[in-house]
């Protein structure tokens, strides 16, 4: 059986063995006092006892300093050596299971600090993510604050335009009727002109008329101042029988006379009368093409004023739609921008989480570098 292969116990007991033997030779040589070759025997098993001692001693300290050096190195976090078991005993069994602790404490730090490596990472990379997502968050809650104001903004805007379509829609309608009123009328007006070309015709004919009678008139008064003329002068020739009837004759061509200047001024008012009756006819009916032209345009303008009427109609309904759909927009902009709101709470929330994990990740670190391994 080999040295190492001894139990701790053997030694031990092997080492007391050696002070009882000690002992017994002393006592047996205190006996035998007598002759050198008791001393040689004295001397010899005293050397070969304390060689034998000291090995075993020797033995049992190696590997209990050895297993102490490893605790050592072990509580200083030096886990770049393995002690090795030197035997079976039980110094070899406690040199196996110290080694087995130092494998599995460097393999538990080597794990540690991977995993507190790659939490520190991924702890300093959702930081940074979470900052990202707030400053975009933020950013969005902005925008979603400003757009929100801006559709409120349009809303009002388009609810102004609904009013104002509505105003417009109904002056349209009283434009129509009074355009429909002011059609009306143009036609009475042309009616009328046409009633009064007709009466001013008529007076044209009537005056033609007595332009006609005039110039019978005028023709009497003419054969009146010749049978006047004649009368006189068969009066002259009677003497002072006729004197009478050439005075008579006289006041007749007189008349006549007369007659003929008034005749000649019913000519002249009467052709002023006709002159006049030309251009009043001429004008009525300038007159009347101006008033069909207007009642072409009224109408004209009342198939256009009811066109857009109809299509104020349906503007103001669009607009209408248009306002409830930018009330809705603003609406749900603004749902988004209290959720945008909330997710920024959160992600702020999340960061701190994330910068508590980073700190911790960071002790542990802190703690595994004490460790060498």
């Amino acid at each position: 059986m080999s040295r190492s292969s001894l139990s701790v116990r053997t030694k031990i007991g092997a080492l007391s063995g050696l002070g009882l033997a000690s002992t017994a030779v002393s006592s047996w040589v205190g006996t035998h006092s007598s002759g050198a070759a008791v001393w040689a025997v004295l001397v010899v098993s005293l050397v070969v006892l304390a060689a034998y001692g000291a090995s075993l001693a020797s033995s049992i300290a190696g590997s209990l300093g050895k297993a102490v050096e490893a605790l050592d190195a072990l509580a200083a976090g030096d886990l770049r050596t393995t002690l090795e078991a030197d035997g079976d005993d039980e110094i070899g069994r406690m040199a196996a299971a110290i080694g087995r602790a130092q494998t599995g404490v460097g393999e538990l730090v080597r794990a540690v600090s991977d995993s507190a490596s790659g939490l520190a990472a991924n702890a300093q990379q959702l930081t940074a993510v979470s900052s990202e997502i707030t400053h975009s968050a933020d950013t969005a809650s902005q925008r979603a604050a400003t757009v929100a104001q801006a559709a409120s903004l349009v809303s009002q805007s388009v609810a102004t335009v609904s009013t104002g379509s509505e105003e417009m829609g109904a002056s349209i309608r009283e434009i129509s009727v009074n355009t429909s009123e002011a059609a009306r009328v143009a036609a009475q007006a042309v009616g009328v002109a046409e009633a009064t070309n007709a009466t001013v015709a008529s007076l044209g004919d009537s005056s033609r008329q007595i332009g006609d009678v005039v110039k019978v008139i005028t023709s009497i008064a003419e054969q009146t101042n010749l049978l006047a003329l004649n009368a006189t002068i068969e009066a002259a020739r009677a003497g002072e029988a006729g004197k009478g009837f050439a005075v008579v004759a006289n006041e007749v061509k007189d008349l006549a006379q007369e007659t003929s200047r008034a005749t000649e001024d019913i000519v002249r008012r009467v052709e002023a009368i006709q002159a006049d009756t030309t251009s009043a006819v001429e004008a009525i009916g300038e007159i009347a093409a101006i008033i069909a032209r207007i009642n072409d345009f009224q109408t004209t303008i009342a198939s256009a004023v009811e066109e857009q009427s109809a299509t104020t109609g349906e503007m103001g309904r669009n607009v209408n739609e248009a306002a409830s759909a930018t009330e809705q927009i603003a609406d749900g902009i603004g749902a988004v921008a209290a959720s945008t709101s909330a997710t920024a709470q959160s992600v702020n929330q999340a960061r701190t989480s994330a910068e508590e994990l980073s700190r911790m990740s960071a002790q542990l670190q802190s703690l595994v570098s004490r460790f060498s391994v």
